[in-house]
């Protein structure tokens, strides 16, 4: 008897535990992130033109689609597809008035109405998504320039996040399947989202007579007991806590050297290799640069796997005609915030920098709708 009083109690602080563990819901794509770095959406004349997460995206341009007809400028429409990481719509220390580059880059333009620089950015995005995501937009949309923002960082993520199961339709599908490149990404992805669909919990059910009634139990049982409801943030927080104990443990650092992971850098510089051939099919013209990072404290690299790097990135630059700018040393140290300690931000600036970025671009911009 006493036995299942044990086991009673057990669960009993077991359940408190789990409540009192899902009383701060966690955001997988900011928790990493200083409070004082923000979230930035451009929009011009009501209109968005920026986004920063795979249904914003997908909104976007097919918003953009169908409003382009329409537009009314004192110029032709210009569109630019500017694709980035968290850099391109995050400001540290936000203060009023502050924009992002694709807002100033927009506004000196010579026809801010008719030049629309769709800023498209995921955090941590990879070259894989960078090219999944130019064939998505390129299909649908008459793109003249795309700007390319290259991180060295983000040659170690891998692969499509769950999140472009539900964008991604047939015929992108096949469109990406007629080349080796985007055939062997596309097939590492769907063997990773078989039966999952994270817009609906049940997805891999369709069909089938038992996904509406566990359709209808999932709602019943969560409106009764919240931790059922909660369990995709309960899942979430203990990947986080996880990621920060093994930081903790292997004592990782902002400042701690990343090397390259070879398999992965091999498959994002492929990926980098079909964006390109991409763009050239589309007869869009390609500004890369190298993503500015900050320069007043050590890099986070291993200097010569990133001096190679650059090189490649040149390299590759000039067999396919692209227009490539070295932006490393851009924004002044004095423009990324402030830091506590070792907690340096290598990626987010302030406003100013993000004014910077489209100052050195705006040129580039300029003479391509000259042309």
């Amino acid at each position: 008897m006493r036995s299942h009083w044990k086991i009673l109690a057990a669960v009993v602080i077991a359940l408190v535990a789990l409540f009192l563990y899902d009383n701060v819901a966690v955001n997988p794509e900011t928790f990493a992130l200083n409070p004082s770095v923000s979230l930035s959406t451009e929009s011009w004349e009501g209109q968005a033109f920026t986004a920063s997460d795979i249904p914003g995206i997908s909104q976007l341009v097919a918003r953009q689609r169908n409003e382009l007809p329409d537009l009314v400028a004192s110029c032709s429409p210009f569109l630019i597809l500017w694709l980035g990481n968290s850099q391109l719509h995050y400001i540290n220390q936000s203060q009023k008035g502050d924009h992002v580059a694709p807002f100033w880059l927009r506004k000196a333009s010579e026809c801010p109405s008719g030049t629309i620089p769709l800023g498209i950015s995921l955090p941590n995005a990879d070259l894989q998504e960078h090219y999944v995501l130019t064939e998505y937009v390129l299909n649908r949309l008459p793109i003249k320039v795309l700007i390319l923002e290259l991180c060295f960082d983000d040659l170690r993520e891998d692969g499509l996040r769950e999140e472009f199961a539900v964008a991604l339709q047939q015929m992108d599908r096949e469109a990406l399947s007629e080349n080796s490149v985007g055939r062997e990404i596309i097939q590492h992805a769907e063997t990773a989202w078989q039966n999952t669909d994270r817009s609906e919990e049940n997805s891999g059910l369709e069909g089938f007579v038992q996904k509406n009634v566990e359709d209808r139990l999932d709602s019943a049982v969560g409106a009764i007991w919240p931790l059922w409801r909660d369990r995709q943030n309960l899942r979430v927080k203990a990947l986080t806590d996880l990621y920060y104990l093994r930081n903790d443990l292997l004592g990782i650092k902002p400042t701690t050297i990343r090397k390259v992971i070879p398999a992965r850098y091999d498959r994002n510089m492929d990926a980098l290799r079909a964006l390109l051939q991409n763009a050239q099919t589309h007869n869009v013209k390609v500004i890369t640069y190298i993503a500015p990072i900050r320069n007043d404290v050590p890099l986070p690299y291993d200097l010569a796997e990133y001096g190679r790097w650059k090189v490649a990135i040149e390299q590759l630059g000039r067999a396919y005609g692209v227009t490539h700018i070295n932006l490393e040393n851009l924004v002044p140290g004095e423009l990324w915030g402030s830091y506590v300690a070792d907690d340096i931000d290598f990626m987010h600036f302030r406003g100013r920098g993000h004014e910077l970025l489209a100052e050195a671009l705006s040129p580039y911009i300029r003479a391509a709708r000259r042309e």
